[in-house]
């Protein structure tokens, strides 16, 4: 079975199945493994994990090799959540910069490795989510696809990155639904 991307994520990302979700290795489109990572956000002291406040977080990996820019979470736009329940301004979304680098002990180039969980059955619960005329639709009104559903909407996202000496450490945990 074809292991679904979220739409946000690039088609050359190394998917893979996980018990409870989809993995992904994230890779430029000549295959780099190496990334920047920046973020508009905090990072909570006690987890070091990169979080929003009144104002959803986002994170982005740039590919050293090409400097494509990747969106690896987006608190606004990416989940159940932000597609069925929670409203934003879309200004105040698209006025976010990720501009702060992300550093760990001088390390600034990462390998980054995205986990979205699959918590929902969408094969029971898709109905629940249509409009009275049977169309999906987000929060913002925009159709979509039954795909696209299943591909963008999980329940929990993770971001792990990995230093050069092979120290894995997560800097986005997210519940979202």
């Amino acid at each position: 079975m074809k292991v679904l991307i979220p739409t946000h994520l690039p088609a050359y990302s190394i998917a893979s199945e996980t018990e409870s979700g989809r993995r992904f290795e994230l890779r430029s489109s000549k295959g780099g493994e190496v990334f920047t990572v920046t973020y508009f956000g905090e990072i909570m002291v006690e987890h070091g994990l990169i979080v929003g406040g009144d104002v959803p977080a986002l994170v982005l990996a740039r590919a050293v090799d090409t400097g494509e820019e990747v969106v690896l979470f987006d608190g606004g736009r990416h989940g159940y959540d932000a597609m069925f329940v929670d409203e934003f301004d879309s200004g105040v979304l698209d006025a976010r910069r990720a501009d702060t680098p992300f550093g760990l002990d001088g390390c600034t180039e990462f390998a980054v490795e995205v986990e979205v969980f699959d918590n929902i059955d969408w094969d029971e619960e898709e109905d629940d989510v249509r409009d009275d005329d049977g169309t999906l639709r987000l929060i913002t009104g925009e159709e979509i696809s039954s795909e696209r559903l299943r591909a963008d909407g999980y329940d929990a996202l993770g971001v792990t990155i990995t230093t050069p000496d092979g120290t894995r450490i997560d800097i986005v945990a997210e519940e979202l639904s």
